[in-house]
């Protein structure tokens, strides 16, 4: 069962790295492309723009989740300075990790709603008449990637707070 429960983790972290490195590829062939259409040729290319912006939106989610399981995001803190001993600054860090697994949790509550309405308007985008769910579905699933990155952190801190190995370590810090 542990294996398994590895092999999704690690597999659903490399199809996310596959899926960002697909995307930002796309995303600059697209823009090649459509600066060369519309510069050199003088003929622009109709929807490139819409296309971008959908493939955009999930690089920006996935890449936000991905932070969150590298533990990369931005943070602003100082706790370090005041926390020398290791258990002592890995409790205050729990809490911090329980505000952000409280505010992420808050987000698919409000990005599900987003969901299931661009599901059932079933609205088009106006150039290639793209589902918009395509888009509105990268806010619900990026939401739900965090939480579950952000869970594992808390459930790391939680550990280091009463002085045992964390149990979920990102490629970050294995590297210290």
């Amino acid at each position: 069962m542990k294996k398994l429960a590895r092999i999704i983790w690690y597999g659903l972290i490399f199809l996310q790295k596959t899926i960002m490195v697909i995307g930002g590829c796309v995303i600059a062939i697209l823009i090649f492309v459509e600066v060369f259409l519309r510069y050199v040729l003088a003929s622009p290319l109709f929807g490139v723009e819409e296309l971008i912006l959908f493939i955009a939106m999930w690089m920006y989610f996935l890449g936000a989740s991905y932070g969150a399981y590298e533990r990369t995001h931005i943070q602003a803190e100082l706790l370090h300075l005041w926390f020398k001993n290791k258990r002592s600054y890995a409790r205050v860090k729990s809490v911090a990790c329980m505000i952000t697994v409280f505010l992420s949790i808050t987000m698919i509550k409000w990005s599900y709603p987003y969901f299931i309405w661009g599901i059932t308007m079933g609205a088009k985008s106006q150039a290639l008449l793209l589902p918009m769910v395509i888009s509105q579905s990268a806010v619900f699933v990026g939401s739900v990637l965090m939480s579950i990155y952000f869970a594992a952190e808390l459930i790391d801190y939680v550990l280091q707070g009463m002085g045992r190995k964390p149990f979920f370590v990102s490629n970050s810090e294995k590297d210290n």
